[in-house]
């Protein structure tokens, strides 16, 4: 029986496996290497599994504060073309909150960096690490109040906002 090019393809020879390749010597792609080690039914069945629609999130860093992790707030709005007077943050009760209330009772003005992961909603595109990050000047933390495990705080009477979207999507 001949050998064809596909059966001599299917061979493999020892240490040529793909499977023994590091991953960061496929791509720098995160979804590529994750489709290269596991297939690609096992990846459309982990996407598909993935919500229908998931807002916005991200994180809010302070100086003296640090990280902090967002639950909700109005951080959908800033990724769009307005520039809205507030940016209203819902976070978890933590580490940081001590010191976020101070900051907000002191009324001091500090920088902030805003990161905000971009929406996932049904029928879009697949969005891997793209968003919008907000880069704010002269800001006071405002309004924070506690409710249970929640925390809400505004970010006001800032003198600028620098936006920039970052985009890396596979269709």
């Amino acid at each position: 029986m001949p050998e064809w090019a596909t059966d001599r393809r299917r061979r493999r020879e020892p240490g040529r496996d793909p499977a023994d390749v590091p991953l960061s010597q496929h791509s720098s792609d995160p979804i590529l290497a994750l489709q290269r080690s596991a297939g690609n039914r096992a990846v459309a069945d982990m996407l598909a599994r993935a919500p229908a629609e998931k807002g916005a999130t991200g994180s809010v860093e302070l100086a003296g504060v640090g990280r902090i992790k967002v639950s909700g707030g109005n951080l959908e709005t800033w990724t769009g073309k307005g520039a809205p007077e507030t940016v209203d943050v819902t976070s978890e009760k933590g580490k940081h909150s001590k010191k976020l209330e101070q900051l907000a009772t002191a009324g001091k003005r500090t920088d902030v960096k805003v990161s905000i992961s971009a929406a996932q909603k049904e029928g879009e595109h697949l969005n891997v690490g793209g968003g919008t990050t907000l880069d704010i000047k002269g800001a006071r933390v405002a309004n924070y109040a506690v409710d249970g495990d929640a925390e809400t705080w505004q970010i006001v009477d800032f003198t600028g906002v620098k936006r920039e979207k970052v985009t890396r999507k596979i269709s």
